[in-house]
């Protein structure tokens, strides 16, 4: 963490906050196929990251990101950091399209352990949000390899209460989990399954990018009288961050500089304000929050 010069307030940043490897690698590669490929139409299937930012600058530069395929693909087409099912990887390929495959190297290993776990018998519970697509890309990738009940996405403990006298009756369960999941969830559905299940094989899947993220977070949290959180509503890690932090101190979600005039009531009663951000999030958009604050 650095501590930066104010007048007035103290302002501490976090080390880990904003790109991590795999978004930075995701975005650096899109913009250099570009650069390489000025004639050549260049997609990305789905939001590359989860920031509209960065996905402007990417359409400014001629870079689409397109919800479905069409009919007819010419040029190159970007799987993004989420990754995604080998049928859509099959017909980006099908569709004429030349293949990027830019899935974050830590969402490949989820995939490949979830892919494991089903083919050793195991029941396979996925630990994360249903509607996010790493999560969505890892149950299809696992599906394949067994049959689809065989394959449970849970958000919270509540949903895999729901399914627990499906859960008695296997005798093998296996745990993959989101890479931005806190690991408070992951020890909460340890806990609740360990006395109900014959055998549970635990795959500690969170990143460890996402682990020294949170871990740095609630240092800087404990000294603040105010936490700032940077990043989109829609980024997982983000929305992960700002839940963890509410229970340590004041905290507030912005995606960007202009939302902080929301919330002047907070940073002028604040002595010690603590900043972070989500793995999706730009320097330059940190750099604004630092400059607005001060």
């Amino acid at each position: 963490m650095s501590y930066i010069t104010h007048q007035t307030k103290n302002i501490i940043l976090a080390s880990n906050a904003g790109f991590c490897y795999g978004v930075k690698r995701a975005v650096e590669t899109t913009k250099k196929l570009k650069a390489e490929n000025p004639d050549k139409e260049i997609c990305v299937l789905g939001e590359l990251i989860h920031n509209s930012q960065v996905i402007k600058e990417l359409n400014d530069l001629g870079i689409k990101t397109v919800e479905t395929l069409p009919e007819k693909g010419c040029g190159y087409c970007v799987v993004r950091s989420h990754g995604a099912s080998f049928d859509v990887f099959e017909e980006i390929k099908n569709k004429g399209f030349e293949l990027v495959d830019l899935t974050c190297p830590d969402v490949k290993k989820v995939q490949d352990k979830a892919i494991e776990l089903v083919q050793e018998g195991y029941f396979l519970v996925i630990l994360g949000k249903g509607a996010h697509p790493e999560v969505m890309a890892i149950r299809a990738n696992a599906a394949r390899h067994t049959c689809d009940d065989n394959v449970f996405v849970a958000q919270n403990l509540e949903e895999l209460k729901e399914i627990e006298n499906t859960i008695k009756k296997k005798s093998k369960v296996g745990i993959v989990v989101q890479t931005t999941q806190r690991a408070e969830f992951l020890q909460e559905i340890v806990a609740y399954l360990a006395p109900i299940v014959k055998e549970l094989k635990i795959a500690n899947t969170i990143c460890r990018s996402t682990t020294l993220r949170q871990n740095e977070a609630r240092e800087v949290a404990q000294k603040s009288d105010l936490m700032i959180v940077v990043g989109s509503k829609k980024s997982a890690n983000t929305t992960h961050l700002a839940e963890i932090l509410v229970d340590i101190t004041k905290t507030i979600h912005i995606e960007n500089a202009s939302e902080l005039k929301n919330f002047k009531n907070e940073i002028q009663n604040a002595q010690t304000i603590g900043i972070t951000a989500g793995a999706s999030t730009p320097d330059y958009i940190i750099n604004e929050v630092i400059d607005s604050v001060k």
